[in-house]
């Protein structure tokens, strides 16, 4: 069944954002963890960037993707959490990195024109929202036509059984900031959306680097 936002027992932007101001202090403790790094380390080949990119980070958390990233292309990054982003200025300033513009900004309602970006990363990002096919489709309006979109996150397991208990205790664990039944294939339908690359990035599979093109 495709993916309905208000299944999620009518879970907020506010509701993410006030869970997400509470977690600043020790989400690197969890989302810093060697599983999830596997993924950011991967995360630069796989947006395939050039000198000179304009590249938007939805989601940038902490800023734990950016010292991953090359320092001659422009960043763009974006938080619903403005202690995220408070913790994301002090470690880019620790690290002498200025190539990157931060703002506090609802993934929902980009405030970006069309076509701004030539690549987009959601690192850990899309399993947490309260909408992802409308989060999605933002992102795709603002990537410029054959721009590319790459998504690391958990999708749900192709394994029938696990899937289904991964749906059945979705509800759940979004009270705790994120999905566990979103289907990858599903979501591609309903945003247009086609996988052009799809790799493992934990031993496991649990975790996956999906990069996506734009079709314009």
């Amino acid at each position: 069944m495709p993916f309905h936002p208000h299944e999620e027992a009518s879970v907020s932007v506010e509701h993410v954002e006030k869970l997400y101001n509470r977690f600043s202090s020790f989400y690197d403790l969890i989302y810093g963890l060697k599983v999830f790094d596997n993924g950011r380390e991967r995360a630069p080949q796989v947006l395939d960037l050039f000198p000179g990119a304009q590249l938007l980070e939805v989601g940038v958390g902490t800023g734990l993707s950016v010292p991953l990233l090359p320092r001659n292309i422009e960043i763009t990054a974006i938080d619903v959490s403005q202690k995220m982003l408070n913790q994301t200025r002090k470690r880019l300033g620790s690290l002498g990195i200025f190539n990157v513009q931060l703002f506090k900004m609802d993934a929902l309602q980009l405030e970006f024109p069309d076509n701004s970006f030539d690549r987009i990363l959601a690192a850990y990002f899309i399993s947490t929202v309260p909408d992802p096919v409308k989060v999605i489709l933002e992102m795709k309006r603002v990537c410029r036509p054959q721009g590319k979109l790459v998504f690391l996150d958990h999708f749900q397991c192709e394994v029938p059984a696990i899937a289904f208990l991964e749906k059945l205790f979705s509800p759940l664990f979004y009270r705790l900031g994120f999905h566990t039944g979103l289907e990858l294939q599903e979501l591609m339908e309903q945003t247009g959306l086609e996988v052009d690359r799809i790799e493992k990035v934990d031993f496991l599979g649990h975790f996956k680097a999906v990069r996506c093109v734009n079709p314009g």
